[in-house]
C-alpha cells in the first residue's frame, strides 16, 4: 500500500474540504435555529392544548440532521488537520510545490516553479517527490506498507 497516493488524494481534496467546512458550519447554524423554533412551537401547542405531533416529527428529524452534520463536520475537520499537520513541517518553497502540483494542479507547474525559484527542471521534480514524502510521513507515518 503506497501512502503517497493517499497523500495526493488528500491534497487534491483540500479546497473542497475547506468549502465543505464552511457549508457544514452554516448548515449547523440553520439547523440549530430550526431546532429552537420547533421547541418554541411545541411549547406553544402544549400551552394552547393543540396537537404538537407535527412538530415532534419535525423536531426529531432536525435532531437527526444535526447529528449527521456534526459527524460530517468532524470528518472534514480531521482531514483538514491532517493537511495542516503535514504542511506545518514545510518551508515556503516546499508548501508552494505542494500547492502548485497537488492542490491547485497547475498545468505548467514545473515551468512556473522553475521561473519563480530559479531552479532546474530536474531539481523541481526531485524536490516535488522529496516534499511529497515529507508530507506523507508527517500525515501517515509511513510511505509504504
Amino acid at each position: 500500500m503506497d501512502y503517497r497516493e493517499y497523500a495526493k488524494d488528500l491534497l487534491a481534496r483540500k479546497n473542497s474540504l475547506i468549502s465543505a467546512y464552511g457549508a457544514i458550519k452554516e448548515e449547523l447554524t440553520v439547523l440549530e435555529r430550526e431546532k429552537v423554533a420547533c421547541k418554541k412551537l411545541m411549547n406553544e401547542c402544549e400551552c394552547l392544548g393543540r396537537d404538537k405531533s407535527i412538530y415532534d416529527d419535525r423536531f426529531i428529524n432536525t435532531l437527526a440532521c444535526l447529528d449527521d452534520s456534526r459527524f460530517r463536520l468532524s470528518v472534514v475537520e480531521r482531514e483538514l488537520r491532517k493537511i495542516e499537520k503535514g504542511m506545518s513541517l514545510l518551508n515556503d518553497y516546499e508548501r508552494d510545490l505542494i500547492d502548485t502540483f497537488y492542490v491547485e494542479r497547475v498545468l505548467d507547474a514545473v515551468d512556473l516553479i522553475m521561473e519563480r525559484y530559479y531552479r532546474e527542471r530536474s531539481t523541481v521534480y526531485r524536490d516535488k517527490n522529496r516534499v511529497l514524502d515529507i508530507f506523507t510521513r508527517a500525515v501517515f507515518g509511513v510511505l509504504q506498507l
